[in-house]
């Protein structure tokens, strides 16, 4: 696989996860409080586009969750800790994100809510 063809694959597996990361927040927001689908959309997008290198001597990378995946099946289960590393840190990052952002959809649920109660009552 030379380098153009590396790049073309990424593009599309980049595309698809955003087209499956907006998919998935659209089902999520609609059926499940707002702050499970920010941690659930966070955490799937964590897992689809951490990346993590298929060998340690190589510069060429995939997806960290398929990396372990394989490595688990092919090499031995020492060498899955290569690629989880990478993604625990970012299962954890994805985590204190969903935080934040429910953090700041309810204060600005109550700013919103505190606005209207101010209307109302000088009517």
């Amino acid at each position: 696989m030379d380098t153009r063809d590396y790049l073309v694959a990424w593009g599309i597996y980049l595309a698809a996860g955003a087209v499956v990361g907006l998919l998935g927040w659209r089902v999520l927001k609609q059926y499940l409080p707002r702050e499970l689908a920010y941690l659930l959309e966070c955490l799937l997008l964590a897992l689809m586009f951490t990346p993590a290198y298929v060998l340690p001597d190589q510069a060429i990378m995939a997806p960290a969750l398929m990396v372990a995946l394989m490595d688990a099946m092919t090499i031995e289960h020492k060498a899955v800790i290569r690629a989880l590393i990478p993604l625990v840190l970012s299962l954890g990052s994805a985590v204190v994100v969903a935080i934040v952002l429910s953090v700041v959809h309810r204060v600005r649920r109550r700013m919103q809510a505190q606005q209207h109660d101010g209307r109302g009552s000088g009517l």
